[in-house]
């Protein structure tokens, strides 16, 4: 039986019983974690020493497009419709099988490197069963767990055919997968449906695609908004009420919906992920994250497309914690100001009385870090399906865990290390990454470095070759 000791460790564990430790061990046997302590005194066993170093778990990210790696960039400036004409209409459909698996190969390699250890992949480029296929190769070849959501195109109709809004998910496909190299639940690339949910499809759609979901045993996701443009006005209110919402479903973004319709997906056991390092850019609504936990909700978050920001996920755990209390604190001043909130007024009276505070308003609800890193690893592990596997560093769970070196200088002395984690690590600080127990990156880098090395020149190749049949030179310089 293999053994690694992960030895003197500070360890945030994101498990309540466990807690965090300033000075600890991880026991891991084959794919599991066995014991988490003080010091577990194993000397049948691999070492990695831990010190100087903060163990987490691994990242979760709950909403990525990696088919988009091979362009990543293009789209830091999209504004308005700029995505879906530019990607969709004009880049999607150029892209070949191969160039799929390269981006998806590239993308998870690039996961890992940065602390993540699952991703759940929205693949919505694959009009062919030749390109699931290849970027299923690609996903398995990078090592990374992954949740691989089968999407389905969004091409402008041709005359005569229908709109994309009124075609349901392809049975054929799913079946071909859910029976064939995705049918395992316990592997570590398992199956999931994307579908086009009650803004993008008719409700004749939906019916087809949950109950289809329903059937395969498949988590569902869908894109929803909840703009007046969506195509089942009511949205969830209106699933909810022909019983088509089923425990597990995922709803993503969700800025503009109403609190009733978050209470719905909350009471029916779905989950709703965020991704404020994209929609802050161009959704003037308030952080869904909070919106979500005032519903009694667990919020999740990811980063979502590559286009136009960063997949890392301690850059979207970041935004998303300073925004939600950029808001909450924006709210309570607009109360002061009106007079309707005395507590945060007796608050400000009494950090007023002292000559060189600088006080600031009372925070509603203080999120702390540690409740933030929960949104990033256990509560996207619950988005997945996942939370029995992965998410803490909990015995009997999988062994996907992250090393930071807490000795760098944007961390150092990281004397809070869950704060250091939270509020200052990045994806450099990434010394060891271990996933299912395998060792993928060690001493700062992956471990694969032949894959690593083929992957990256691909991508600087395919890239720049996309963006040339798509007539956008101006975007790749």
């Amino acid at each position: 039986m293999a053994k690694i000791l992960i030895h003197s460790a500070a360890i945030v564990s994101v498990d309540p019983d466990i807690g965090n430790l300033s000075r600890g061990d991880i026991l891991i046997e084959n794919d599991r974690i066995r014991a988490v302590g003080a010091d577990l005194g194993v000397e049948d066993a691999e070492t990695i020493d831990g010190s100087g170093m903060i163990a987490i778990p691994g990242l979760v990210n709950a909403h990525n497009h990696l088919w988009q790696t091979v362009i990543r960039g293009i789209g830091s400036n999209f504004t308005g419709s700029d995505y879906y004409d530019y990607l969709h209409a004009g880049a999607a459909p150029r892209f070949t099988p191969d160039d799929l698996r390269a981006s998806e190969l590239a993308g998870g390699l690039a996961q890992i490197d940065m602390g993540t250890t699952t991703v759940f992949d929205w693949c919505h480029n694959n009009p062919t069963p030749d390109h699931t296929d290849a970027a299923i190769d690609g996903l398995a070849a990078s090592g990374v767990r992954a949740l691989f959501g089968h999407g389905s195109v969004k091409p402008k109709p041709q005359p005569g055919q229908p709109h994309f809004s009124q075609i349901p998910h392809s049975r054929a496909e799913i079946e071909r997968l859910r029976k064939g190299r995705l049918a395992s639940d316990d592997a570590l690339v398992t199956l999931a449906m994307c579908i086009l949910g009650p803004d993008y499809s008719t409700i004749d759609v939906c019916r087809e695609d949950f109950a289809l979901a329903r059937e395969m045993g498949l988590v569902s996701s869908s894109h929803v908004w909840g703009r007046r443009n969506r195509l089942n006005p009511g949205g969830y209110l209106d699933l909810r009420r022909e019983g088509l919402l089923p425990e597990g479903h995922n709803a993503v973004h969700a800025n503009y919906i109403p609190d009733e319709e978050i209470r719905a997906l909350v009471d029916a056991g779905c989950t709703i992920t965020a991704t404020p390092i994209v929609e802050i850019r161009g959704h003037g609504r308030p952080p869904l994250v909070g919106r979500v936990a005032a519903q009694g909700g667990r919020p999740s978050i990811a980063n979502d497309s590559e286009v136009g920001v960063t997949g890392s996920m301690f850059e979207s755990l970041r935004i998303a914690l300073q925004v939600q209390r950029l808001f909450d604190n924006v709210q309570t001043q607009r109360e002061l100001d009106e007079g309707t909130n005395p507590e945060a007024a007796a608050y400000e009276e009494r950090n007023l009385k002292t000559i060189g505070t600088g006080g600031g308003v009372m925070q509603r609800d203080h999120i702390s870090t540690g409740e933030g890193l929960k949104w990033a690893t256990i509560n996207n592990a619950r988005v997945l399906g996942m939370e029995d596997r992965i998410g803490s560093l909990t015995p009997g769970k999988q062994a996907d865990i992250v090393l930071l070196r807490r000795t760098d200088w944007n961390m150092a002395p990281a004397l809070d290390p869950e704060n250091a984690v939270v509020m200052f690590a990045h994806p450099g600080n990434v010394d060891t990454v271990l996933i299912n127990g395998v060792v993928k990156k060690r001493a700062g880098r992956l471990v694969d470095t032949a894959t690593e090395a083929k992957a990256r020149a691909e991508i600087l190749q395919r890239g720049a070759r996309l963006m040339a049949d798509a007539g956008y030179p101006h975007l790749a310089w």
